[in-house]
């Protein structure tokens, strides 16, 4: 999507000056003070990694994916790549740590990654508050992780990633704590499903071949998704495509006919029923309205 900016690690490194190194590109964590012009602009652009940020204080609003959210103070905010943002307001007070998957140089990190329920968006908010007593350990393993990205020790990067293993497991156990029970093997299964529409979507529709990589039936399948989050396979395929194409539709200057044919639409008049039927408006009418909200400060 070239009319959307995308924000890698080498973009924030530039306008941080933090000084990339070669061995370990994969990691970065900056203050708030210190936060990218173009996430404080107002405009939007697509991520590129996974990220936590930690908001201690502050009065910003974060629009992702067409969902606006006021992070409270003493917050977390979990991130995952190709989500187009835009920031607005102030984020004085916080800081933010953004890693690729390969960072993690454990056996299988990707699966791993992608397996922890702060990053699905079928079972959790993007947004996690701390409580009084949680709030000193998190704050005291980033302090830790900015001491050690600052460093020059040996070792660093081996301790940068323990540390950031560390959170992640706290911050997911937390979110199990909030669920008040343990992530079960059917949610394990919704988890792997959702990496797999999200890397098959515009190309693989079919409940059938998502219910045989996970190696169970279609109607099992639909079965445990209906049961955790009370949608149908085909639901939530339909709504990572809609998503995709609201982003088309709104951040860039290809047609209707474009965007239908590069999503794999061949009929444009098929394109506009199933775009309506799901979000109750043309992909015309729907372009028209969000441009006038969320690029008004352009």
């Amino acid at each position: 999507m070239e009319h959307i900016p995308q924000l890698g690690l080498s973009d924030l490194r530039r306008e941080t000056g933090i000084k990339e190194n070669k061995n370990h590109p994969g990691f970065l964590i900056f203050k708030a003070e210190n936060i990218s012009d173009l996430m404080k602009s107002g405009n939007p652009f697509r991520n590129m990694n996974y990220g936590l940020s930690f908001f201690i204080e502050g009065d910003g609003e974060l629009n992702v994916d067409f969902n606006t959210y006021v992070p409270t103070a003493n917050s977390v905010y979990f991130c995952s790549p190709g989500q187009v943002f835009a920031a607005k307001g102030n984020f004085n007070n916080g800081f933010g740590v953004l890693f690729q998957k390969d960072f993690l140089l454990k056996p299988a990190a990707q699966q791993w990654v992608q397996s922890l329920p702060i990053f699905s968006r079928f079972l959790s908010s993007p947004l996690l508050e701390l409580t009084e007593a949680e709030k000193p350990m998190f704050h005291s393993l980033i302090e830790e992780m900015e001491k050690e990205y600052h460093s020059e020790t040996i070792l660093k990067y081996d301790a940068l990633e323990a540390l950031l293993t560390l959170m992640l497991v706290k911050l997911s156990r937390l979110y199990e704590k909030t669920k008040g029970e343990k992530i079960s093997a059917e949610e394990q299964h919704i988890i792997t499903l959702e990496s797999l529409i999200n890397k098959q979507y515009k190309s693989n529709r079919s409940v059938v071949e998502y219910a045989s990589q996970l190696y169970m039936t279609p109607q099992n399948l639909n079965r445990i998704t209906k049961k955790a989050i009370g949608k149908s396979v085909s639901e939530l395929i339909n709504e990572k495509l809609i998503i995709e194409i609201k982003r088309y539709l709104v951040y860039t200057d290809m047609s209707s006919e474009e965007i239908a044919h590069f999503f794999n639409f061949y009929d444009n008049s098929y394109f506009t029923k199933t775009f309506k039927k799901a979000v109750g408006e043309t992909p015309k009418a729907f372009r028209k309205k969000q441009k006038e909200i969320h690029l008004s400060t352009i």
